[in-house]
């Protein structure tokens, strides 16, 4: 009996009639970063949160479709925490209306009074980095006053209604 082992490793696979108008859109590698740490901050500038990722594009065509997931709290329904995506050290998908605004790309505002608020904030955004290198991805937080508490209730402890949340953020190499 004859038993053999082979594999097909290829860049690309294209259709016999060449790529649809417009192109791509195939995933050519997916990397996440998840992370369950607590931590807050009161700072009125951005500061990083702990998700932070790295991806080594294959093309330098590619695009990097970016999807984040972040559980908050804030307990004040008077103040907003402000998230962004950095790539290196270069914002990217902010919004850029007005002269006063915080420029960002997504935003919370706090949940009522409450002892114990909790809320989820999410993202997108499709980058062309144009590059081979390297590329490190990361969310960063603000908050206009107050604290913003991320992966934990504020009035947090080990408690059956207090949650333990999962914050992640995935990158996905796209073919142009």
């Amino acid at each position: 009996e004859l038993i053999m082992s082979s594999q097909l490793r290829v860049d690309k696979i294209l259709p016999v009639d060449g790529a649809p108008t417009g192109g791509g859109g195939g995933i050519i590698q997916v990397v996440q970063a998840t992370s369950d740490t607590q931590t807050s901050t009161t700072s009125t500038s951005y500061v990083d949160t702990p998700l932070s990722v790295s991806i080594t594009p294959k093309f330098s065509t590619s695009k990097i479709l970016i999807r984040y997931n972040i559980n908050v709290s804030i307990n004040s329904d008077s103040n907003i925490a402000f998230f962004q995506i950095v790539r290196g050290s270069t914002a990217v998908g902010n919004g850029s209306q007005g002269s006063n605004r915080v420029k960002c790309h997504s935003a919370l505002r706090g949940q009522h009074s409450d002892t114990n608020p909790h809320g989820v904030t999410s993202g997108e955004f499709l980058d062309a980095p144009s590059t081979t290198s390297a590329t490190t991805y990361k969310i960063q937080f603000r908050i206009d006053g107050n604290t913003i508490f991320f992966n934990k209730a504020t009035g947090d402890s080990d408690q059956a209604f207090h949650p333990s949340p999962l914050s992640t953020l995935t990158l996905m190499e796209v073919s142009a």
